[in-house]
């Protein structure tokens, strides 16, 4: 039987350490990085981490912190600061460059504008487990929009308030098949609809299905995707922790589909309404709910319904203790929460935007390189 390990792909933005700005300089960055860790993404503005292998949140945990301090030593050596938000408080895209390489330039052609202005910054988070990924997946994309509502770190766009507390959804929503998977009934069903989109043409690899939630093309892994990446590591640690044990509990048989008397054709269209509506609205948001009168319940409300449900689950795996922390997302504020909190007291981005610089590395294994970590105050 699988042990649901786990691993985490943060997306962080590169900012200018005087102005705050976001910076096309990941190559700089990476050849100034020994460890061979880093890695470029589609946009210059971005570098990536992965984490090792996991046994649990905690060893997540204790990745995300070496690997944070890690990147933002190699950004500090090219008077740079990462960034862990979904997408930046106010630089705009054009100035900014793609990464070079065959697969980039490739996305840059089939996609066009989308990718050229295409900032944003996620969290992808994988569980490995075994047997058939098809039939997890349909009991797990119900919670695509829990996980989003509270995931959200991007409620500025552009150098204003864009009124969703995850902006960087709505860019991704953009993208061809970017959502919930569709029902597919088992591993051989999604193997035959990946070969027909090859064989269309319409997709290069099996890398451009972009679902909120996709079976990895080269890992034994369920990949979920629709998470902003968080500002605090705690936040990040929380919602992995959450995301294995629903794949636990889905894999174990406590967690079924959903079946409302709407009909499975209904709930999709609601689940696609309900990921708006997180995006839009974060933990604020307010989920269509069949079963219970009036009819719907606050995002918040659903995250602890679903919490307490996995309570058994969370403590068979070990994650008890971290779950606990994503009850604490609801009473503290999302990255968005806070971020939008901090800017009514200040009113400038770019402080802002240091504060995010400073949030990035809370808890980050900055003691060990004797770097010291300054809190921005609002003038």
């Amino acid at each position: 039987m699988s042990n649901f390990t786990i691993g985490v792909e943060e997306e962080y933005q590169l900012v200018d350490a005087a102005t705050s700005e976001l910076m096309s300089s990941a190559q700089s960055v990476l050849a100034g990085d020994w460890t061979g860790e880093i890695r470029t993404e589609l946009q210059a503005s971005t570098i990536e981490i992965g984490t090792l292998v996991c046994e649990s949140s905690e060893g997540v945990r204790r990745e995300l912190r070496r690997l944070r301090a890690q990147a933002a030593v190699a950004a500090g050596a090219q008077d740079l600061q990462i960034v862990a938000a979904g997408v930046h408080p106010f630089s705009d895209w054009r100035g900014q460059q793609l990464s070079g390489g065959e697969r980039y330039a490739r996305m840059a052609e089939t996609y066009g504008r989308i990718a050229r202005d295409e900032h944003n910054f996620g969290m992808h988070i994988h569980v490995a487990v075994e047997g058939d990924r098809m039939r997890l997946l349909n009991i797990l994309r119900d919670y695509i929009p829990h996980l989003t509502a509270l995931g959200c770190s991007s409620p500025f766009f552009e150098g204003e308030d864009s009124g969703y507390d995850s902006y960087r959804m709505v860019l991704w929503r953009r993208w061809p098949g970017a959502g919930p998977p569709p029902r597919l009934a088992c591993d051989a069903d999604y193997r035959r609809y990946v070969d027909g989109m090859l064989r269309a043409g319409v997709i290069g690899d099996e890398r451009n299905l972009y679902w909120s939630i996709r079976p990895h093309a080269a890992y034994p892994t369920l990949e979920f995707r629709m998470c902003d990446v968080c500002p605090r590591i705690s936040d990040a640690v929380a919602i992995a922790a959450l995301i294995r044990t629903l794949v636990f509990a889905a894999a174990e048989g406590m967690l079924t589909p959903s079946a409302t008397h709407w009909g499975p054709e209904a709930m999709d269209a609601a689940l696609a309404d309900d990921c708006w509506r997180a995006c839009r609205s974060g933990l604020r948001a307010r989920f269509v709910n069949p079963e219970v009168e009036p009819g719907f319940e606050s995002a918040s409300d659903a995250v602890l319904r679903l919490l307490d449900a996995l309570a058994p689950a969370a403590d068979m795996i070990g994650e008890t203790s971290a779950l606990t922390d994503v009850a604490g997302i609801i009473d503290d504020g999302t990255g968005a929460d806070r971020l939008r909190a901090f800017h009514r007291e200040c009113d400038d981005l770019v402080v802002a935007t240091r504060w995010l610089a400073a949030e990035t590395l809370v808890g980050a294994a900055m003691d060990r390189l004797g770097v010291l970590r300054e809190v921005p105050e609002c003038a």
